[in-house]
């Protein structure tokens, strides 16, 4: 008995054990006694079993519905009869040969064989081994055959799993990517934030001085936001009073919007004072009839306004509007979040090197008499202080 060779995968590994519990088949067709007797004893040297037909008409049933390895064929058999049996069994069993036996071949008989499909010429003239090593060759080209159909039988299987679970496949590698997109996306911003928070600590930190500082923290807002009009209110002697401290107009000029700027300091800074939050208008309409001021300025403007806040104290409000047809990018607001404490520190650390600059000489007795004699003079006008003399000294 001479079993497959070793096998790819569970399933040739099952195949392969199952042929190995029965030998080898070989279906003899056209001998008379003698030379059966001559081949059997060949095939016996390669464990084969053998079983003889007198005709080509069961072959192709045998060859199909049994395990049979190898067909072997009298040379007394015409090879024209052959030819199509061959031919059908490369298409139902390509991996069971046929060989013609007999006497030695003549006259271009094992070239017509070959041609007619036969493998093999097993000639009844050589020794008994060279026979058998033929036969095994045969045999053999069979089962690398047959491993061969296997594993193409398994590569199948393996792409019709594969196409079955393509699709859940890919929907998850796109989600994945659009998880990692997202993600360097995120972290790009944090990236950019970061930078750009740097950069406007280095531009304001050595601003001492109220212009200077509104300047310089209106020109790098104007980097990230475009063309604008902006505008800056700064907190008085009391917490409901506000003054402008820097406007810059884009498409509304101070003197058309002279108005709104005043109601925005009556009204709309004390309470954003009060909180913490980004506020947007994207349409104005409604904000612009609760304040009660001209609506031309605002018409068809999109409005951004925002406290900066030092701890619990309110150290300016800022408001961006310009016309709908050039929106803010909603990106804008992480880079507002981010920037305004930095204004708020730095304007915090201006008022307390302007309290630490009021320091002055002690006064004479004569002085301070006379500062006495003066302060009902002064009672009414402190009275309608609203904090700009700070705004003025700062």
């Amino acid at each position: 008995m001479i079993p497959f060779g070793p096998q790819d995968g569970d399933e040739g590994m099952a195949a392969n054990a199952e042929r190995s519990t029965n030998r080898m088949r070989a279906l003899c067709v056209g001998f008379d006694c003698m030379s059966a007797v001559r081949l059997g004893h060949v095939l016996a040297m390669q464990g084969v079993e053998g079983a003889y037909e007198d005709g080509l008409a069961t072959v192709l049933g045998q060859v199909v519905s049994s395990e049979i390895d190898l067909v072997v064929v009298s040379d007394g058999v015409s090879l024209e009869d052959v030819a199509p049996l061959a031919t059908q069994m490369r298409r139902v069993a390509p991996a069971v040969k046929i060989v013609v036996a007999g006497d030695s071949p003549r006259d271009g008989m094992l070239l017509r064989a070959v041609r007619a499909g036969v493998l093999d010429w097993i000639d009844f003239g050589a020794a008994d081994e060279d026979m058998s090593t033929r036969i095994a060759a045969a045999l053999e080209l069979g089962r690398e055959e047959r491993r061969r159909d296997e594993r193409v039988a398994r590569l199948k299987g393996i792409c019709r799993k594969l196409g079955e679970t393509r699709g859940e496949f890919v929907r998850q590698m796109d989600s994945l990517g659009a998880d990692l997109a997202q993600a360097a996306e995120e972290v790009k911003g944090r990236v950019d934030e970061a930078a750009s928070v740097g950069e406007f600590r280095g531009l304001i930190s050595q601003e001492l001085d109220v212009e200077d500082l509104l300047r310089t923290s209106l020109q790098y807002m104007l980097t990230k936001t475009g063309a604008t009009n902006a505008a800056v209110f700064l907190p008085g002697s009391k917490p409901s009073q506000f003054g402008l401290g820097a406007y810059v107009h884009y498409d509304c000029p101070r003197a058309s919007a002279q108005a709104l700027l005043q109601r925005l300091s009556d009204d709309v800074c004390p309470r954003l004072a009060e909180t913490d939050d980004i506020v947007r208008f994207a349409d104005t309409a409604e904000f612009v009839q609760s304040l009660g001021v001209e609506a031309s300025v605002l018409e068809d403007s999109e409005l951004i306004a925002w406290p900066a806040r030092d701890g619990d104290e309110c150290m300016g409000v800022f408001f961006l509007f310009r016309n709908r047809s050039e929106p803010f990018r909603d990106e804008l607001a992480g880079i507002i979040d981010a920037l305004r404490p930095v204004f708020a520190a730095q304007m915090a650390k201006l008022v307390r090197v302007h309290h630490r600059s009021n320091f002055q000489w002690p006064k004479t007795q004569a002085e301070s008499a006379d500062d006495v004699s003066n302060d009902a003079s002064n009672d009414d006008t402190d009275s309608d202080d609203d904090g700009e003399s700070w705004r003025r000294a700062a």
